[in-house]
């Protein structure tokens, strides 16, 4: 039997759509981070290792410009970077408040979406449409 839990972050926009044996293959890559008001999550320029779904939070993604944008709706991403090349985190991002979220390792992510290709466009037509509805126009870590 399903947690609960497992329901509630099926039911987030980049998974909602997913076939139950695509999400048994998703699942078990999650994993919940809680941090901190005012830990940074992301450093511009870092190697890009992890993508990030918000759960719960508010996350501000400032760019060496000055510029800024906040995130807090729950299934927004963070540090989509990872999944694409070259692997470069494009921003900072801390949390302005406590918060979680789920992370998802690059590598695994890859491997997955390479593995099975039907849900790997799947999940990346999601996470394109997610980063192109944000209020801040270009590219967002």
């Amino acid at each position: 039997m399903k947690s609960p839990d497992q329901e509630q972050i099926k039911q987030l926009s980049l998974f909602r759509d997913l076939a139950p044996q695509q999400w048994s293959l998703v699942y078990p890559l999650l994993n919940r981070v809680r941090v901190i008001e005012a830990e940074q999550l992301i450093c511009e320029g870092d190697r890009a290792h992890s993508f990030y779904i918000i759960l719960n939070g508010h996350f501000m993604i400032h760019y060496k410009d000055g510029s800024a944008v906040s995130l807090n709706q729950k299934g927004d991403i963070i540090g989509w970077s990872s999944v694409v090349t070259p692997f470069q985190y494009t921003a900072n991002v801390t949390a302005l408040t406590d918060g979680e979220l789920l992370c998802i390792g690059g590598a695994e992510f890859l491997e997955l979406i390479q593995t099975d290709p039907v849900l790997g466009t799947k999940l990346l037509e999601k996470i394109n449409e997610s980063i192109h509805s944000r209020p801040h126009i270009g590219l967002t870590s």
